[in-house]
């Protein structure tokens, strides 16, 4: 079997790769790829694989965008460090996930669950169900809201997800924050929130807070191993960021 690696973090692309040589002595592994425009050139000079590991988010780009435009004749196992949104998206159809830090138990059962799927359906059949889930992935991720419509006084204003700073959330006083520094009231819920908007935009740092990645200007560290966010405009309060939180944030900004 020939697979195809697609990672872009040099540590984690190695050990993926020791890993499938550990569950897998037998493979061959034809390629370590770290970018969009890379994948695009080497399937333009290569036989296709056998399989693939991707990861979704690299440098220059979503696995998604390119494989939209290729003809697939392979299995793919998605490898995230996200383990909600976007792998909902595709949770049902795709051949598999894999949470980082990957293991060599879940990467057995990706080799078993393609075995599988191998004996059960045909080779149009697989080619079929993986294009199928990888458009149903594009189609969903596209649907990410990207504008809102806020109740301000007697008017309603049209505001795009691309200027928001911050939504805020609380019993006494939740607010929407715009890049230009302008606030208004909102009734949206995280969880609400959590559902509609891209997870590569807007993370939830707290319980009180979901921000925007671009309005992000520096991090401090705090306070017990907490963090400090500063963000691009006035805050009346600080964005903190708990302990346990700490570590999930630093992977989402690395590589959302």
């Amino acid at each position: 079997m020939r697979i195809l690696i697609i990672e872009d973090e040099v540590q984690a692309a190695w050990n993926l790769q020791q890993t499938i040589m550990t569950v897998k002595p037998d493979v061959t592994i034809v390629g370590v790829i770290d970018s969009i425009s890379v994948l695009q050139e080497w399937f333009t000079q290569n036989e296709g694989p056998d399989l693939i590991f991707s990861d979704i988010q690299l440098g220059d780009g979503i696995v998604f965008d390119a494989f939209k435009k290729m003809t697939l004749g392979c299995p793919i196992i998605f490898c995230t460090a996200y383990d909600e949104y976007l792998l909902q998206a595709f949770k049902v159809n795709s051949i598999d996930y894999l949470l980082k830090p990957i293991d060599e138990i879940e990467v057995k059962k990706s080799f078993e669950k393609l075995s599988s799927l191998q004996k059960s359906l045909s080779t149009i059949e697989q080619h079929s169900f993986l294009n199928k889930a990888i458009l149903e992935m594009l189609e969903r991720k596209t649907k990410y809201k990207t504008n809102f419509l806020i109740p301000h006084r007697d008017k309603l204003i049209p505001v795009e997800a691309s200027q928001i700073v911050y939504f805020k959330v609380d019993d006494i006083y939740s607010e929407i924050c715009l890049l230009d520094g302008k606030t208004y009231r909102h009734t949206f819920t995280l969880d609400y929130l959590d559902t509609v908007l891209n997870p590569l935009q807007f993370h939830r740092v707290n319980r009180q807070y979901l921000v925007s990645f671009d309005a992000i200007s520096e991090i401090e560290h705090h306070d017990d191993r907490k963090l400090l966010i500063h963000i691009k405009v006035p805050c009346r309060e600080k964005i903190i960021v708990s302990k346990a939180k700490a570590s999930e944030f630093l992977t989402w900004m690395q590589k959302r």
